[in-house]
């Protein structure tokens, strides 16, 4: 009996020792849930009363908040709005069909062989049909005339090339 007395009394310190360290590492997991639960809710929404209810509802509710706070929170991040949106803009602008000129980016028609605000080269008429074509074709898709080789045609009244100025010779 008095082994079992003596064993009781060496093991309870470590019973003890290790009933600190498990209640310290519960009070840590809490405390790094409840600074988890504020760094998500700050990338998900911008309003400071659902912050300050998220992170509430974390703290007063040790382990049972996490899951709460899983279950009520924003489904997107804010970031993800942002991409969203951007993409709903890139699809509307791809709707809409409104063709940009690669240099200056000013809006240009679909049939434009030249942009008319900064005048470079869109497309170009085929030599055979004279239908307009993309610069980048080798071949007409309208009559199947070749281009190989063959540089974009502009008339001078579309494009007017500003003379030099004439040298005066001291």
């Amino acid at each position: 009996m008095e082994a079992i007395q003596e064993f009781l009394a060496n093991i309870l310190p470590l019973v003890r020792l290790g009933a600190i360290f498990l209640g310290a590492y519960a009070v840590l997991l809490w405390a790094a849930s409840v600074l988890w639960a504020y760094r998500d809710i700050r990338r998900r929404t911008e309003d400071v009363s659902v912050q300050v209810l998220a992170v509430g509802i974390v703290l007063l509710l040790p382990f049972l908040g996490i899951p709460l706070h899983l279950i009520l929170r924003p489904p997107q991040t804010l970031a993800e709005k942002y991409e969203r949106a951007l993409e709903e803009e890139f699809l509307r602008r791809d709707l809409e069909d409104q063709m940009i000129c690669p240099e200056c980016q000013r809006p240009i028609e679909p049939d434009f062989i030249l942009c008319p605000h900064c005048h470079t080269h869109l497309r170009r008429r085929c030599d055979s049909c004279h239908k307009v074509i993309d610069l980048t074709w080798r071949i007409c898709p309208y009559c199947g005339h070749s281009h190989v080789g063959s540089a974009p045609t502009v008339r001078a009244e579309a494009y007017p090339v500003a003379q030099p100025a004439e040298v005066r010779r001291s």
